[in-house]
């Protein structure tokens, strides 16, 4: 099997951050796992606060990853998303969000947000293509300008 979703470990915290960090460099963005990329630093670790901590494997390698926090009255929100480019166009991130929706519905959560930046073309085409909505843009120290939720 190429491809395999399954659940974070301790052992993939590293890796995870790596992949987070090239991710958002592409953007011009640095990574703060003490900030506001404090979910998906903690991917894999004993006290994250995730309820949901899913990686991607393609060929033995984690090379995508995403987490899902419950803040109460039903929602979830999704951080953390993101993907090596050297997987990109193989149907993974597809994959791994759905299967993340998937826990999420089976957890209970009834809405789905996240954040993201105007420019995450790709990101903003799965997401819409999963039916998650545009909603009213977070606040300026979100570190995103874009909102968006699922109804699960």
């Amino acid at each position: 099997m190429m491809m395999l979703i399954r659940h974070a470990l301790p052992a993939d915290n590293a890796r995870a951050r790596d992949i987070v960090r090239h991710s958002l460099q592409a953007f011009a963005i640095e990574a703060e796992f003490d900030g506001l990329d404090r979910a998906i630093g903690a991917i894999g670790r004993e006290d994250s606060p995730n309820a949901i901590e899913l990686v991607a494997e393609w060929h033995q390698q984690v090379c995508a990853c995403l987490a899902i926090q419950d803040i109460g009255h039903g929602c979830g929100k999704l951080s953390g998303f993101h993907a090596d480019a050297a997987c990109c166009g193989h149907g993974i991130g597809r994959a791994l969000l759905s299967r993340a929706i998937d826990e999420a519905r089976q957890r209970g959560l009834s809405r789905l947000i996240l954040d993201t930046c105007a420019d995450m073309h790709a990101a903003i085409r799965l997401y819409q293509s999963l039916g998650w909505q545009r909603i009213a843009d977070p606040s300026p120290d979100a570190g995103a300008d874009r909102s968006y939720e699922l109804t699960l």
